[in-house]
């Protein structure tokens, strides 16, 4: 994905995922609501009728609430499917 910004928002017409991404070591995520994949270099995120794919190297799930997570690590690329 190249260099990433600093703040990313992505709205869908079936609701809006809030995306922050801090440099290329963290990312918070607002609208999703479960884990579809966890591996080190991938992580999916349920968004309702859509997911979220961030890939990288040493990713961690570093929080999950009910509505949000905040990913960390080396991030390389964010999907939206």
């Amino acid at each position: 994905m190249g260099e990433l910004a600093d703040k990313l928002r992505y709205a869908m017409q079936d609701g809006t995922i809030r995306t922050e991404i801090l440099g290329t070591a963290k990312l918070i995520l607002e609208g999703c609501d479960g884990v579809i994949e966890y591996e080190t270099e991938k992580i999916g995120l349920r968004c309702g009728r859509r997911a979220v794919w961030v890939e990288g190297k040493s990713l961690r799930l570093l929080c999950l609430e009910e509505d949000g997570a905040v990913i960390t690590g080396h991030i390389e690329a964010v999907r939206f499917a």
